[in-house]
């Protein structure tokens, strides 16, 4: 009796499983709608936006409250429609999202001093004159990126609530990228715990969350690009060099994986003719400046301008650049034996001279030059790398190529801190460089919200420079081969 109500059971649960799996997709989507419902009663409730400081009344505080729900039942559907796993599966990675919305919009508050010092200034700019204001002043982003603030902060909602609204989604776009990637791996439940660990990032929940970078959506259009190009099954170039495209033009720091295409171009993994796409989303999304009264060769140069000035928040990266001190020698004592040549008489005033904005400029004109010497290195030794993994070569490039970008903010690190984390679950290898490259961006990526970081600049560049000499080989690391894991009685596991 007892082995034919076992029976019956196991024959209800197959029934029950393969009933599941061929409505994967429905139920996942109908999962979707029931979490960001639950969510957004949750906020209208006692949620994170339950009390929001500056929505301007209730009826934009339940505009706001929909549109979350909006892009989170969105996101929630992405994650569905790219698992090829069961529906259990499935539904613990639209739980973990949710859960991750949830952190994020806990500091939905929270004025960071990048969106007051930096943002705010020009979206004012833009609620007095428009887009052709913003145009006008002298600023470190380029006209794409204008245009990309004039759009967002468009609308009866507090400007800075749709920004981080944004950010998120781009946060969670990378995250979803990330789990698609370690699934076509075989990574199995590693591929969820990649995905919380991407929602628990601190350096995502202070840049998406708390400052509201818009150059994460540069980082996010540069992820799914390389998703959509290095596809194995199925590369859809086409779509992929047009995202290339626009990211490169919000952000000049996506210009360092241009090498990954021109290499996948000259082994004809990718038709050459592919490749001038790129230079049309640049183009497009300089019109809406030139057509507001930016000068076409103004709107040009603020691409370079982008690519190569020193964004007033580019400290927050643990970058070549960094190593130039911002302040004086007396409130920076670990820069005085760099600065001491600068404690001369002025001629003109016979004061004692001190390290001043000048001193910054003239610095950081050759640190420029520099870092592109760091680029170019990085590029060669991830051709050149014999032996190593796709991972490894990737490694290389993004962390030498950030390191010397002059205007690569934490927003654009994020794309790297993702990758080591996915090192970390997929590569034994990789895992002390890539822990050391998260822990230096984690403490230095608190500067674009309190103006202030857990680990001096300096620290933070020996670090990640230490990583690098780990990955090109400077520093011998133990290889997977030789590793060998205990199953607790001293054997090779």
């Amino acid at each position: 009796m007892k082995m034919r109500i076992r029976y019956i059971l196991c024959e209800a649960a197959e029934r029950l499983c393969s009933f599941v799996n061929r409505h994967k997709l429905i139920l996942s989507i109908a999962l979707s709608l029931l979490l960001a419902g639950a969510l957004a009663l949750y906020n209208v409730s006692s949620g994170p936006l339950h009390n929001l400081n500056d929505i301007g009344g209730w009826g934009n505080r339940a505009l706001f409250i929909a549109m979350a729900a909006a892009a989170h039942a969105a996101v929630l559907i992405a994650c569905a429609l790219l698992s090829s796993c069961g529906f259990a599966r499935v539904a613990l990675r639209q739980v973990i999202l949710t859960a991750g919305m949830y952190i994020m919009l806990i500091a939905i508050n929270q004025k960071a001093y990048a969106y007051v010092k930096v943002l705010q200034p020009v979206i004012r700019a833009m609620d007095a004159g428009g887009l052709a204001a913003a145009a006008a002043m002298e600023t470190d982003f380029s006209a794409p990126m204008l245009a990309l603030l004039y759009l967002i902060t468009r609308g009866p909602v507090y400007d800075m609530y749709l920004l981080k609204l944004f950010a998120i989604v781009s946060l969670m776009t990378i995250a979803l990228l990330a789990m698609r990637a370690g699934e076509r791996r075989g990574l199995g439940v590693r591929t969820e715990v990649l995905l919380a660990l991407c929602m628990i990032l601190p350096q995502g929940f202070m840049n998406a969350a708390c400052s509201a970078l818009p150059e994460i959506g540069a980082a996010a259009l540069l992820a799914v690009s390389l998703a959509l190009v290095l596809d194995a099954d199925r590369p859809k170039l086409p779509a992929g060099m047009l995202c290339f495209g626009a990211a490169c033009a919000l952000s000049g720091a996506a210009l360092y994986a241009l090498p990954v295409y021109i290499v996948f171009a000259s082994r004809r993994k990718l038709d050459k003719r592919y490749l001038p796409l790129a230079l049309l989303p640049v183009a497009v999304c300089c019109l809406p400046a030139v057509v507001c009264g930016m000068p076409v060769l103004s709107a040009g140069a603020s691409l370079l301008k982008a690519n190569l000035g020193m964004a007033a928040y580019a400290s927050g990266a643990p970058g070549l650049m960094n190593l130039i001190p911002r302040a004086a020698v007396e409130e920076m004592p670990q820069y005085a034996p760099t600065l001491s040549h600068f404690a001369e008489l002025d001629l003109v005033t016979n004061a004692q001279q001190y390290y001043t904005q000048a001193h910054f400029e003239q610095l950081s004109a050759g640190f420029v030059a520099a870092g592109f010497a760091v680029y170019l290195g990085a590029c060669a030794l991830a051709y050149r790398a014999e032996g190593k993994s796709a991972l490894h070569r990737a490694m290389i490039l993004a962390l030498g190529a950030l390191l010397g970008c002059p205007n690569a903010t934490a927003a654009a690190w994020l794309v790297l801190d993702v990758l080591c984390l996915y090192a970390i679950l997929a590569e034994k290898e990789l895992r002390i460089p890539a822990c050391m490259v998260l822990f230096a961006t984690m403490c230095s990526a608190s500067y674009p919200m309190t103006e202030e970081v857990l680990l001096p600049m300096v620290y933070a560049f020996v670090l990640c420079l230490l990583a690098g000499c780990m990955l090109i080989g400077v520093i011998p690391m133990t290889r997977a081969g030789n590793e060998t894991e205990s199953d607790g009685r001293g054997e090779k596991a």
